[in-house]
């Protein structure tokens, strides 16, 4: 039987994002191909579009939707000053 889908959440939608860049910075597999493959300018992409999505949504977040994308995108901006420039 397929696991179920989880609920259609914010919070969801932000996590699938940052497991996206996490996998655009090769820190996790692709869950397709099971390999590991850095794309700095994917990463750069999704990291804007979180940011993006900060902007405007702002004041229309809950405290722990407000708390978990400030985590992510401190995490994910430490990370990208890892990369290398393109």
């Amino acid at each position: 039987m397929a696991d179920p889908v989880p609920g259609a959440t914010f919070l969801n939608f932000l996590s699938g994002l940052a497991s996206q860049a996490l996998m655009q910075f090769g820190e996790i597999p692709n869950p397709i191909s099971g390999e590991r493959t850095v794309n700095p300018a994917y990463a750069r992409y999704t990291v804007q579009l979180l940011e993006v999505l900060q902007q405007k949504t702002a004041g229309n977040r809950s405290p722990e939707e407000e708390q978990y994308l400030a985590a992510v995108l401190t995490d994910l901006r430490s990370r990208l000053t890892r990369l290398p420039s393109l």
